[in-house]
């Protein structure tokens, strides 16, 4: 097989094109499959086959060098570094998650592999696409494949929890799961402080003169982070001694409302999902004057739903999202929304992850929480509530 064909660029994908071929160059060299001193492809096979430009290959390449990876021979081309069998003392750490279309994701990437070249890893990058079967097989092929451990970002599609939770309490390779984990899972966890997260959202309101507020979810409250967010909100309405609302749940049980999916929706009036958000705010109607939604995701289909029976934002009905992605301040109407340090989040699951892995620590499972920031916008003001003709 030419080598040109076992590298592959996704154009949709979070990760810049020059970080991915990066790391595909990295894992044709550190797997073995492109030996040392063999000339790897030109940059003009580069860009023909993978139709990216030369200055992105030139970066690619040039951190490949850096790193020591490759070697360019003038007037002869790029080879495989004859240092390569010095670099693969350590075996790579994995970065597996479920959707490589996530902002966040880009900024764990980022800060995992911080950590992990600091100490010396380097880091292949593995995607399940929301498929749990998929997911499961990736694992237990990277512990075939001999990876020093796993970063975990897990799909809470079917029956994965389960699996996950049983194959923690086996004799795997180190693992720390990432922004998200399940009952029984016996493995290390970094996430963000969505209690705390949730609860500043329901302050702020509190603050602004909202006395009713819904929480609005995808179909995934056993999930943790999300369970946390929604404890959270309910404390803060506790301490003013408000009795919260039962959550207003969308979709269909253990799926989520990806960012795709969101943005699609955001154009389409027909979808099902923004209708069902319209009906809730429609019934609600002059009850309710805030809405915290889930994610930002949710907070755009919120938006599309307003628009649709004509609520404006925010002078009928306050909003709230949770994430700050990328487009949330670039909105009609910017997002107040929830902020979290991602690269954070990375930087500190590879560190646990290298722990386990370099034996400093064997103790029980730890659970690490990085702040969250509230970013208030302009999609929030103090209270109204809307009437219908």
């Amino acid at each position: 097989m030419k080598k040109t064909a076992q590298l592959e660029i996704s154009h949709e994908s979070v990760i810049p094109l020059h970080g991915q071929l990066l790391n595909q160059l990295r894992q044709c060299i550190l797997s073995h499959r492109w030996k040392a001193g063999e000339r790897i492809p030109s940059e003009t096979e580069l860009q023909r086959h993978l139709k990216i430009s030369r200055s992105t290959i030139r970066q690619a390449l040039g951190n490949a060098e850096v790193e020591g990876l490759i070697h360019r021979v003038p007037g002869r081309g790029t080879f495989v570094a004859e240092i390569q069998t010095q670099l693969n003392t350590k075996p790579p750490i994995a970065f597996v998650v479920f959707d490589f279309n996530r902002p966040m994701q880009r900024d764990m990437l980022s800060g995992a592999e911080r950590a992990a070249r600091e100490a010396g890893y380097r880091v292949v990058f593995c995607n399940s696409n929301s498929s749990a079967q998929q997911e499961i097989q990736i694992i237990q092929q990277l512990a075939a494949d001999g990876v020093s451990g796993i970063l975990l970002w897990a799909s809470v599609e079917d029956d994965n929890p389960a699996r996950l939770a049983q194959l923690s309490h086996t004799d795997f390779l180190p693992v720390t799961m990432m922004d998200r984990t399940f009952d029984n899972v016996n493995w290390d966890y970094v996430t963000s402080d969505n209690f705390g997260g949730g609860l500043s959202v329901a302050n702020h309101l509190l603050e602004l003169g909202h006395q009713s507020m819904a929480f609005l979810t995808s179909d995934v409250l056993n999930l943790c982070p999300v369970s946390e967010r929604y404890r959270g909100y309910k404390t803060a309405l506790h301490r003013a001694n408000i009795t919260p609302l039962e959550p207003w749940i969308i979709g269909e049980p253990n799926r989520e409302i990806k960012a795709g999916y969101a943005l699609e929706a955001y154009i389409d009036d027909d979808n099902p999902i923004v209708l069902q958000i319209a009906n809730y705010l429609k019934e609600n109607a002059g009850k309710v004057s805030a809405i915290f939604a889930l994610n930002d995701n949710i907070a755009l289909l919120t938006l599309k739903a307003t628009n649709i029976i004509g609520l404006k934002v925010p002078d009928d009905i306050s909003i709230v999202g949770y994430d700050d992605i990328d487009i949330a301040s670039y909105l009609p109407k910017p997002l107040t929304t929830v902020a979290q340090d991602a690269f954070a989040i990375g930087r500190q699951a590879a560190e646990l992850l290298i722990e386990r892995i370099e034996g400093w620590y064997d103790g029980k499972p730890r659970t690490v929480t990085i702040p969250t920031t509230l970013r208030a916008r302009a999609s929030t003001t103090i209270q109204t509530l809307p009437t219908f003709d």
